[in-house]
């Protein structure tokens, strides 16, 4: 569901701003450092997650001196416009609408604007702990399974109550129905992890193949064609997980939560072994992540028929002129909404000389306040 028109109000350091973004092709916001740009991405992200991607205290989102921010667009599906929009006050009052219906989860507007992010904070999904891989899968999953969802808040009900349990150190026969619970559970959102996993991993091989074919490791072979990718539950590969749980209960006593199951889970992505933030420079980690994003949104369009919104934040950071090129080419070639910030807009133009039918408007930013440079391609 592309976004035909969006209306800022008191988020960040943008008091109004409001603006009608070309649906397939290359929305590039441009504007000095400070200047609101990122904020703008942010905006966005917020409206297809409910959250910030930088702080985790929504006031700071709230612009100083007022009440509330505001955030409304218009999505296209199937030629229907959509009204979606959220609102915040600094009382904590949240407000969400989808087509003029006041909702009361972040999921269902989740639903409606698929978002992944592109910035100096991606490197995380290789370089930090599980957890962001597992967001990464789920994410997916989201919009991949219709019952994802439901199996996955449904797992961490049982896992929360299960390890109250444990920290109480409650009799066995108190644990055994969460644990029961925990394994049904349990292996329904592995099996949805590892069939994902195993859709998604020949996509990525194919798109890392074209963005990182002129990268090469120590035998001259290209790292697109290296990449291993093994998926892990959370337990002993091959082992029954009901098993598993039931010869660790001392241990899980001892230690007062829950030990193994899919919230332990991992995505290993190595060359010859090797875990690739020990391998690849920042910068093929950040090609290597595009691949995989842009990938997801492949199949997102393959198994639900819809578009993704890629939001690219410094699209040139820790990326050579020929990286660059692969990746806006390959951007264009998605025919989604693509939204990305830089300094000055004549850098994505030279990009995208080679793609004369790709639609391109441009907006500047300046001091929170933001035009369009009329600069349809």
């Amino acid at each position: 569901m592309p976004i035909t028109s969006i209306r800022i109000h008191n988020f960040r350091n943008l008091a109004e701003a409001e603006l009608a973004p070309c649906k397939s092709g290359l929305n590039i916001i441009c504007g000095a450092n400070g200047s609101g740009k990122t904020s703008l991405l942010e905006s966005i992200y917020y409206l297809g997650l409910g959250r910030s991607f930088r702080t985790s205290s929504p006031l700071r989102l709230i612009r100083q001196t007022t009440e509330q921010f505001s955030i409304f667009s218009q999505l296209v599906s199937d030629s229907r416009d959509i009204p979606v929009g959220v609102e915040r006050d600094v009382g904590g009052n949240t407000r969400l609408r989808v087509a003029e219906t006041d909702v009361a989860s972040i999921a269902e507007l989740a639903a409606c604007l698929p978002v992944q992010l592109i910035n100096s904070q991606s490197h995380h999904l290789f370089e930090s702990g599980p957890v962001y891989r597992r967001k990464f899968i789920d994410w997916g999953l989201f919009y991949h399974i219709p019952g994802f969802f439901t199996c996955w808040r449904q797992y961490e009900r049982v896992l929360k109550q299960r390890n109250s349990v444990l920290r109480e150190r409650r009799p066995k026969n108190e644990l055994q129905p969460w644990t029961d619970e925990l394994v049904h559970y349990g292996l329904m959102l592995d099996a949805y992890r590892l069939q994902y996993v195993l859709d998604l991993v020949p996509l990525v091989a194919e798109i890392a193949q074209e963005l990182l074919e002129d990268q090469n490791v120590e035998d001259n072979l290209p790292i697109g064609g290296q990449l291993e990718f093994e998926y892990h539950s959370g337990w002993e590969k091959g082992a029954d997980f009901a098993a598993i749980l039931a010869d660790a209960f001392a241990e899980e006593m001892q230690n007062k939560h829950t030990l193994y199951g899919p919230h332990r889970a991992d995505l290993s992505i190595t060359i010859k072994g090797v875990p690739v933030k020990h391998f690849l420079s920042r910068g093929q980690q950040k090609l290597l992540i595009c691949a995989m994003m842009i990938a997801q949104g492949k199949l997102l369009q393959q198994h639900a028929n819809k578009g993704l919104i890629y939001l690219v934040d410094d699209l040139p950071a820790e990326l050579d002129l020929p990286s660059r090129q692969k990746l806006v080419s390959l951007l264009c070639r998605q025919q989604t909404q693509v939204f990305i910030t830089t300094i000055e807009y004549e850098s994505i133009y030279e990009l995208v000389n080679h793609h004369p039918d790709v639609s391109m408007k441009v907006f500047h930013v300046e001091h929170g306040n933001v035009c369009s440079r009329n600069s349809m391609l």
